[in-house]
């Protein structure tokens, strides 16, 4: 008996793919140290078997403790990055988009959901304070953007982040949204989309979804082809529908501080971080000669 492959058809048009239908997505809750975290999510769905899911467990305490990994190295320590993170990975999961019949999978959606507790900050520094969330999530962003440099192009840096900054106001603690986009030049296709919020002084959670579409092409050639908005859609729904409940530990920790301040708000502009060494002018002037 012979397996014959079948030959996927190629679609005609834009391709709005169908994804899981999150009206069944179930609640997923956890507590850490008396916070808990609840959020709704899909079943994991992924388009290749070994991207593995991972589910938190009901609670987090003294016996039963999250492992928080140092991914600090030598090749950090000598592009100059503090050692500020250990990670804990919390949730993972993974949605495949389908095509129309026989066409095959169009895009996959993944989410990297971790805790991240910062270390090697001040003493006094609380992740409640807006001010000290602003540093924290830019310093992040540094640790995991800032060595993507095209040698190529006179050092010109791959990303921008962040992109789109939006305060989101659902949860009972400051909470950002933003995008990592890459240049047009990269490899790299997919806008990460990212959201932080604390839950402890010395602790926030960190998502970052993927929105990924299998075409090698730049982002608008891939638009004409591969509709993002159903992932797009199923972001925003699991991003909505996050729900926290701090512990008294932590509420006090909140409360002390943000005494005193008139606005306790996240700022509504945060302009993009700068990792490379051009100015504006050399960077217009680079990419010129190249598309000439």
């Amino acid at each position: 008996m012979f397996n014959v492959p079948l030959k996927l058809r190629e679609p005609k048009g834009l391709i709005l793919p169908k994804g899981p239908n999150f009206a069944w997505a179930r609640t997923i809750r956890s507590e850490v140290d008396g916070t808990e975290i609840c959020f709704k999510a899909p079943k994991h769905r992924p388009r290749r078997s070994n991207h593995k899911a991972h589910q938190p467990k009901r609670c987090y305490n003294a016996e039963e403790t999250l492992l928080y990994r140092n991914y600090y190295d030598e090749e950090k320590a000598a592009r100059g990055l503090p050692d500020h993170w250990r990670e804990a990975e919390f949730f993972y999961r993974t949605w495949a988009f389908y095509g129309p019949w026989f066409t095959g999978v169009a895009s996959e959606l993944r989410l990297s959901f971790n805790l991240i507790k910062v270390v090697n900050y001040p003493q006094d520094v609380s992740l409640f304070h807006p001010r000290a969330l602003e540093k924290a999530i830019g310093d992040n962003l540094t640790n995991l953007n800032s060595h993507h440099l095209d040698k190529t192009r006179g050092g010109i840096q791959e990303f921008k982040a962040p992109i789109n900054w939006q305060p989101l106001h659902h949860l009972p603690v400051n909470t950002a949204r933003l995008e990592v986009v890459s240049e047009n030049f990269s490899p790299h296709r997919t806008i990460e989309h990212q959201v932080f919020f604390p839950i402890a002084d010395d602790q926030m959670a960190r998502l970052i979804f993927w929105p990924t579409r299998f075409k090698g092409l730049p982002r608008a050639e891939q638009d004409k082809l591969v509709s993002v908005q159903p992932m797009y859609e199923l972001m925003d729904n699991i991003i909505n529908s996050i729900q926290l409940t701090l512990s008294p530990e932590a509420q006090a920790q909140k409360d002390a501080a943000l005494a005193g301040m008139e606005d306790t708000s996240l700022v509504q502009n945060y302009a993009p971080l700068k990792w490379d060494k051009l100015d504006e002018e050399e960077k217009i002037k680079i990419l010129a000669n190249e598309n000439k």
